[in-house]
């Protein structure tokens, strides 16, 4: 015990604090207002009700810590990047348990289904660990690596881990232009808070691609039963689909390398690969084109 009080003051006379993953409400609110210019990511924090197993995607109910609590669902595949906030390590999807308390991060320009509890497939979800400290931030930095928000500055040394999201070895020059999973424990008292990170995971925060497909549904959607109707030949075309339509216009096919549907006015049914899958709400034929409910994007975007 006295060699842990030792150190304890020596770390807090080198001005350092061990950092806890805690954040209050004033702070919570902070971040919700910036994270538009300081972050791609939109953070939801709570713990796991339940987990749920299928083929390649593991479901996790999860009841958020709001000012009213509610439940997300929660989708993990292979692309999600899934990170022990303690050890820094990734983990597998299938090792996520009853009562772990998760923060999933997931792309605010990603379109959204308009449906509760709302189904989110995340692109980042940290899970803390109970028994070594650890706390993780993701964020924009500029040059200097101060995060834009500017609550922490990175003071990257030879010992910090430097990878992408594959897990490949990158240089300090490769972290410029890209969102950062920051791994640390402790900061000083200083105002922005700086940090030695252990870790530090560079990913790409938004695809060209997505932004562009964004700002076209932004400019032709509508809205029916609460669900989000996107324009399907703009979409599939945008995204390299050959897109025909039969019927007098009441079928639509599409076709890019091995992947081909099928859809039709009015049936939510549809074929995507010769099997049958199904829309939230029916398509419709407005102004003479096709508008279909936005989670057909889980199966259009590679």
């Amino acid at each position: 015990m006295k060699k842990l009080s030792i150190f304890g003051a020596a770390i807090l006379a080198a001005g350092f604090v061990f950092q806890q993953p805690i954040v209050n409400a004033q702070s919570e609110d902070k971040m919700t207002m910036e994270q538009e210019d300081t972050t791609a990511f939109i953070k939801s924090s709570g713990i796991v009700k339940d987990v749920e197993v299928k083929k390649d995607v593991v479901t996790l109910t999860v009841e958020t810590e709001e000012k009213e609590p509610q439940i997300t669902i929660f989708k993990l595949n292979d692309d999600t990047l899934l990170f022990n906030s303690g050890t820094t390590k990734a983990v597998e999807k299938e090792a996520f348990q009853k009562g772990q308390r998760i923060d999933a991060y997931y792309d605010k320009n990603k379109p959204m289904i308009m449906i509760y509890p709302a189904q989110i497939y995340p692109e980042l979800v940290i899970v803390h660990d109970e028994e070594k400290i650890g706390s993780v931030k993701v964020s924009k930095f500029d040059d200097k690596f101060v995060s834009l928000d500017k609550e922490l500055k990175l003071n990257i040394g030879e010992e910090t881990i430097l990878v992408n999201e594959k897990g490949e070895k990158i240089d300090k020059e490769d972290l410029n232009g890209k969102e950062l999973v920051v791994f640390y424990t402790i900061t000083t008292m200083s105002i922005p808070a700086q940090t030695p990170p252990s870790k530090i995971v560079a990913i790409n925060y938004l695809s060209p691609e997505m932004k562009e497909i964004q700002t076209i549904i932004e400019q032709d959607h509508f809205m029916q039963n609460g669900t989000k109707m996107i324009p399907l030949k703009k979409v599939g075309e945008h995204l390299g689909y050959v897109v025909l339509t039969y019927s007098k216009g009441n079928g639509t096919y599409l076709n890019l390398g091995n992947s081909s549907l099928i859809i039709t006015i009015g049936d939510k049914t549809y074929s995507h690969n010769r099997s049958l899958r199904q829309f939230i709400e029916n398509p419709v034929l407005k102004n003479n084109n096709s508008y279909v409910s936005e989670d057909i994007l889980e199966v259009l975007v590679p």
